[in-house]
């Protein structure tokens, strides 16, 4: 009895490290800023905030989320963000308009206390994802507010689909793709709505 207890318990090890090697490999993703300088400009003075950013909270996870046609939803295992999406994104933009305008001063939010920018962009994304194979889309509301957040300068809506070709990285380099569309049309427009001092 003692003996047949033993050898479950062994092969009961056996299977659950054999379970463990077979586990696939865990891939990370980022996003990164691939923008280029454009024509359009600020003035000097002016400082720049991008943020808050509102994500939807179903990309509230580290996994990479997918959808499947309809209402359906795949939240991958083994396919991780490097880091909290929302700030990710923030960043990245920042940095793509920042490059586009050739402008230093911009910031991605949150911001200290003390130091509030002139301008600032909130954005509240409606759909940042897609199908793995298939077509993925960005679609936000994003509003320009002056005199540190306190009026309304414009409120516009875009949307943006492209295409992945069926890999986790061909969905993110779409996500990448669409992230950059957005920010080239932002810069375009801030550099028209903030009046040269």
């Amino acid at each position: 009895m003692m003996m047949t207890l033993r050898t479950a318990l062994c092969a009961l090890l056996v299977a659950f490290l054999a379970g463990c090697a077979a586990q696939p490999e865990t891939h990370y993703y980022d996003l990164v800023s691939q923008s280029e300088v454009s024509d359009a400009r600020l003035a000097e003075s002016v400082t720049l905030g991008i943020g808050p950013v509102s994500l939807p909270q179903m990309l509230d996870r580290p996994n990479i989320v997918v959808r499947k046609g309809g209402t359906r939803v795949n939240v991958a295992n083994f396919h991780i963000w490097a880091g909290e999406l929302e700030p990710v994104f923030t960043r990245v933009l920042a940095e793509n308009v920042s490059l586009q305008l050739k402008h230093d001063a911009v910031w991605p939010s949150p911001w200290d206390n003390r130091f509030r920018p002139e301008y600032q962009v909130r954005i509240f994304v409606d759909r940042f994802s897609g199908e793995l194979k298939g077509p993925v889309s960005l679609s936000l509301s994003w509003t320009l507010l002056a005199d540190y957040g306190q009026r309304v300068v414009t409120t516009q809506r875009y949307r943006s689909v492209l295409h992945s070709d069926g890999s986790y990285q061909a969905y993110v380099q779409a996500l990448n793709g669409l992230l950059e569309g957005f920010s080239g049309e932002l810069a375009s427009e801030l550099a028209q709505r903030i009046p040269v001092k």
